[in-house]
């Protein structure tokens, strides 16, 4: 069929129905976004994710020498809490509770290290990073609590168990690091002999809790000495008996299928 003369050529409509989705740079990384995202209850991958990465940034970087370096790890701690208490079927008015602590935290922090840019000096904030970062201890001390409390409700063992566990478990280290910090801080005396950048404390926390016992850092006060032993039996205890009990279940379940 002819268009007419001086008629000009019309556009198809466009297609009825939702866009089509972008196609996604990683799929498996958006397959598992979404997943978590519609049903977030024992997805502990997203948790660990989140706690591998404090770790590594703790590691890294000294968050007592800046508000900046502090935000950087306390961001990727804070965001593991809140995917923690998603993931462990908080209710929702606690996970709001949990998810503005958090917000506020990390405001704080960020408001702080823009101060701390623009300004400089030590005296930006009420207390020196060095000090703040002891506030955030009973934050990463929820999360292995919470993270375990909920796996200890699980009448059959899964995948999503193991991921927990070791999530408590790496948990712990990060725990024991504040810990160990905050006894740099409140201690009048240098509780490891000589005073420790946060990076170090990690450093001692990871190779304590497996027992590894390098002795390059030693503690040298009563509080320290505590800290140091109960972290190392804490987490032979936590592999003895809830890892050990998790994977003989596993690999059972599975041989019963």
């Amino acid at each position: 069929m002819s268009l007419r003369e001086g008629s000009e050529p019309t556009e198809p409509p466009p297609p009825s129905g939702p866009l089509p989705r972008p196609r996604a740079v990683f799929p498996w990384v958006d397959r598992v976004w979404r997943d978590w995202r519609a049903d977030p209850v024992d997805r502990f991958g997203v948790v660990l994710f989140f706690v591998i990465a404090t770790i590594v940034v703790s590691s890294l970087v000294n968050t007592g020498s800046s508000y900046g370096d502090s935000l950087l790890a306390h961001t990727m701690s804070g965001l593991a809490l809140v995917a923690a208490a998603r993931a462990t079927g908080m209710r929702r008015q606690a996970r709001r509770v949990v998810t503005v602590v958090v917000l506020l935290a990390v405001g704080a922090l960020a408001a702080l290290s823009l101060a701390d840019l623009l300004f400089g000096g030590d005296g930006v904030g009420p207390v020196h990073p060095r000090q703040a970062d002891p506030l955030w201890l009973i934050l990463v001390v929820a999360l292995p609590v919470i993270v375990i409390r909920r796996i200890s409700q699980h009448t059959v063992v899964g995948g999503r168990t193991v991921l927990g566990a070791i999530t408590a478990y790496l948990q712990i280290g990060v725990a024991f690091a504040a810990l160990f910090q905050a006894a740099e801080v409140w201690s009048s005396v240098p509780p490891f002999g000589v005073p420790q950048e946060s990076s170090a404390l990690t450093y001692l926390s990871l190779t304590t809790m497996s027992t590894l016992g390098i002795g390059d850092i030693a503690p040298t006060t009563e509080v320290s000495r505590l800290l140091v032993s109960s972290e190392a039996v804490l987490g032979q205890v936590f592999l003895v008996t809830i890892v050990a009990i998790v994977v003989s279940q596993f690999a059972g379940h599975r041989q019963r299928k």
